[in-house]
């Protein structure tokens, strides 16, 4: 949780486990409920993100991130709908998330199961003209397992 910004903050940090300290993706979301069972997941990019790379294990980094750190993923935020067994994500319904990825644009097709301690994903990039998977998983959903909690303390 980020608790000095808007209820709900929380910051994403992800890496590869051979680079733990050097993440390939660092965002802010903030969850806020829009109607019965469905919340929106508002995505956001850090200007800077090497200023706040350990910021996820770092309490005193994270206390540092300002609104005016951030810029707002237009188009790239998350509909999260609770289900009988869990929650699902996915990009909004209507719209074109695009990533620029080894040079190439391309559009994002991201989605999500949380599920008790359970999570799985699956995003890849697709050429916008030919819809050719240009980036992502290829074998299918990484599943992860939570092994460690941090509770929010927000009032």
């Amino acid at each position: 949780p980020i608790e000095h910004l808007q209820p709900g903050s929380i910051l994403l940090e992800q890496s590869y486990a051979v680079n733990p300290t050097n993440p390939y993706r660092l965002r802010m979301i903030r969850a806020e409920e829009t109607s019965e069972g469905v919340i929106k997941l508002w995505n956001h990019k850090f200007k800077h993100p090497e200023r706040f790379a350990s910021a996820a294990t770092d309490l005193s980094q994270r206390q540092k991130i300002t609104n005016s750190d951030l810029i707002s993923l237009e188009n790239c935020h998350y509909q999260l709908v609770e289900r009988i067994d869990g929650y699902y994500g996915d990009i909004e319904p209507g719209s074109c998330c695009m990533v620029r990825r080894d040079g190439k644009n391309t559009y994002l097709v991201s989605s999500f199961h949380l599920q008790g301690d359970k999570l799985s994903t699956l995003d890849r990039g697709y050429d916008p003209k030919t819809h050719e998977r240009l980036w992502g998983s290829i074998a299918g959903k990484f599943q992860f397992i939570r092994t460690n909690s941090w509770e929010a303390k927000w009032s």
